[in-house]
């Protein structure tokens, strides 16, 4: 019985060694991890480590382009890989240290592959126990080079008062790429939107490509970069204004003229504010003869300071002046005479002594007229005691002085009495 206390007593001695001295515990503890740095170090057990979302790259593609081929898929995603390596080495395994490649080496023309992975894991990490997929399909076909068509398409619409006075985009556009995107593509359409633009243009626009039925296509080019063109557009605000002939007639006292010009307006181009105060524009000056004529000049336009004409846009006009004498109305009194009263016959008190003549021509020789150039003559011959109506005998100036007046002598009329020597009381 008491041995059996004594074993007892030992028992709970040794446990409380265990479970309440505290160094015991630490030295355990070290005990513990010396240990496990053995295991690690002197064993180094392999272990298996799965790593996911290793890109799959390719090799051999510049071999595959000096053959005339491209690759249509490049995007061959991610493969996962199960790598066996020591515990030490587990820490250093990642997707950075596993290239992952398919090889196009053998790729000779066009069409659908299914590739072999090579699998290696980088520095000696580790051997390679399983790669998925084990394969991957690529899609191969011939490389060409196209020239396509290049138009420039405006949308929208100007503010009021604003042109396009100048545009530039490349006539052409060459593309590189895989048969099956590029073959289809007959012209390409660069489009620009016009909408409240006021000033010039100059940028980079991504081309939309059309086949031969004119659908639309999607171009996929070898760069993998949307197609482009630099469009480069000029704008300005514009006016159509009056063309106003600068003329000078030699002499405005006794010519006139009257002018025509072709075109009767232009288009001028400058800034809103410039073109604000502009309504006409004039051309160069120019003199005109005074003589009877009508007269075709070519005269270039005097543009105002700020002000252009759109490219193309002709600066010269023709102007066609008609030179006219200036014509001319007068009245002039001239003197009458009676002749050939018969015997003693007399005229009544109240006869006219002159009348009134109307003259029109040319204002330079009408206005040299006076009466002395003209005779007014009433024939009483054969008129005897009476009132008599008559219509004297008008001569006009010389014809070779004044060759382009003309004497107006319609209704030209006088009442004239005539007095026999009885009706005077005369014995």
């Amino acid at each position: 019985m008491k041995q059996k206390v004594i074993n007892k007593d030992l028992l709970i001695r040794f446990k409380d060694a265990f479970t309440r001295n505290l160094g015991l515990k630490i030295v355990a503890c070290i005990f513990a991890i010396l240990l496990w740095a053995y295991v690690l170090v002197a064993l180094n057990p392999v272990r298996s480590k799965q790593i996911s979302d290793v890109p799959i790259t390719l090799e051999g593609y510049t071999d595959l382009l000096s053959r005339n081929l491209i690759l249509v898929n490049s995007d061959l995603g991610l493969a996962d890989v199960e790598v066996n390596a020591t515990i030490t080495n587990h820490s250093d395994l990642d997707e950075s240290r596993i290239n992952c490649r398919a090889f196009l080496g053998t790729i000779s023309s066009a069409g659908t592959y299914r590739l072999p992975l090579s699998v290696t894991v980088q520095s000696n990490l580790g051997t390679v126990a399983e790669v998925n997929p084990r394969t991957v399909t690529v899609e191969v076909d011939n490389l060409i080079v196209k020239t396509v068509p290049v138009k420039l398409v405006t949308v929208g619409t100007l503010p009021e008062g604003y042109e396009i006075i100048g545009e530039s985009v490349v006539s052409t556009i060459t593309l590189e790429g895989a048969a099956r995107y590029i073959e289809p593509a007959v012209r390409a359409v660069a489009t620009v939107d016009l909408t409240d633009r006021t000033e010039n243009l100059e940028e980079s626009v991504d081309v939309t490509f059309y086949d031969k039925d004119g659908n639309e296509l999607t171009v996929v080019t070898r760069s993998q970069n949307t197609p482009n063109v630099t469009v480069r557009l000029s704008l300005s605000a514009f006016k159509q204004v009056n063309i106003q002939p600068k003329l000078t007639l030699a002499d405005e006292t006794y010519y006139t003229m009257t002018t025509e010009v072709s075109p009767e307006t232009i288009t001028i181009y400058g800034s809103s504010e410039t073109l604000a105060a502009i309504d006409t524009v004039e051309t160069q000056p120019l003199v005109i003869p005074a003589e009877v004529q009508t007269v075709t000049r070519e005269l270039s336009l005097a543009l105002p300071e700020g002000v252009s004409l759109k490219r193309g846009q002709s600066s010269v006009v023709t102007l066609t002046a008609a030179v006219t004498e200036r014509m001319a109305e007068r009245t002039i009194e001239v003197p009458l005479t009676y002749a050939h009263l018969k015997g003693n016959m007399t005229i009544a008190d109240g006869a006219p002594t002159f009348v009134a003549v109307t003259v029109t021509g040319p204002q330079r020789q009408v206005e040299k007229l006076t009466p002395e150039f003209f005779s007014a003559q009433v024939d009483l011959a054969s008129y005897g005691a009476g009132d008599w109506d008559l219509v004297p005998v008008i001569q006009g100036p010389s014809t070779y002085r004044f060759p382009d007046v003309v004497v107006s002598t319609q209704d030209l009329r006088v009442q004239v009495t005539l007095v026999a020597p009885s009706e005077t009381g005369t014995p």
